[in-house]
């Protein structure tokens, strides 16, 4: 199903967005999510548990609300993103790219010729109503959003010039394994992986592309909003799910070994 992106007209408009991540791989999830208010839902298949198949259901149930149905891709290859978009993703997400010119070669895979070499199924996809709504196709390339991960020393490096390609539309960058490729896995709060993030901020934000991350303990919503990040991915079905029933289980166990809940 091929609509307006509202997440891109958002950000075009110079406004901000907010995400949750469904790593869970449940159609339920998304749609609760997408219910939620977050502008943007994001389908996670790199770390997350869904599959192509799954990955209908759960666009269809995103887009039941008003809410973007994005989808964090497992792979670069041209076959697996066009997938994807086939089944209606309205943005994708392309983890660990590692520099320019792989950016600008995956960002191709997005968009139908002359700006891409995306696979023409138009008359058979999913996207396309199933070929029912044909006159939707010469939007295509403008709708969709390609964001691509910062995520090593070296596509850090590379930020300014990544920014400047014409077909990618976000940076986002991956705090965890940017810290990793400093050597601190997990650890972004290090003064070296801090300062690297800074100059990816720097270099986006003088080309004017939006820029996205998630948050973390030493990088709230408030504090990236005010540094410049439109796109702000804020919380995940499984950890909210992991921490609430974790925090409901300790006052359960707390109640029976005390005998208090008799």
């Amino acid at each position: 199903m091929l609509r307006p992106n509202a997440m891109k007209a958002r950000l075009a408009a110079g406004g901000a967005v907010s995400g949750m991540w469904v790593q869970s791989g449940s159609p339920v999830a998304a749609e609760i999510a997408a219910r939620a208010g977050f502008d943007v839902v994001l389908i996670d298949l790199e770390h997350g548990h869904g599959d192509l198949d799954r990955l209908v259901h759960m666009i269809r149930a995103v887009q039941t609300t008003s809410a973007t149905a994005m989808v964090r891709v497992p792979g670069k290859d041209p076959f697996t993103i066009g997938r994807v978009l086939d089944a209606g993703a309205e943005a994708v997400l392309i983890p660990l790219v590692a520099d320019a010119r792989e950016a600008e070669r995956v960002a191709a895979f997005c968009r139908y010729p002359p700006r891409g070499v995306r696979g023409y199924a138009w008359p058979v996809i999913r996207a396309s109503g199933y070929g029912l709504h044909p006159d939707r196709f010469a939007r295509a390339n403008d709708e969709v959003l390609v964001a691509v991960q910062i995520e090593t020393a070296t596509a850090a490096a590379e930020a300014a010039a990544i920014a400047a390609l014409g077909e990618v539309d976000l940076l986002f960058v991956g705090p965890m394994d940017l810290a990793g490729s400093l050597g601190h896995p997990g650890d972004p709060a290090r003064p070296e992986v801090r300062e690297l993030i800074r100059t990816v901020e720097e270099a986006v934000r003088d080309s004017g592309k939006p820029l996205g991350t998630i948050v973390r303990p030493d990088a709230d919503a408030a504090t990236l909003l005010a540094r410049g990040y439109r796109f702000v991915m804020a919380a995940s079905d499984v950890v909210l799910l992991a921490q609430g029933a974790a925090a409901v289980a300790r006052e359960l166990r707390r109640l029976c070994e005390d005998g208090s809940g008799r």
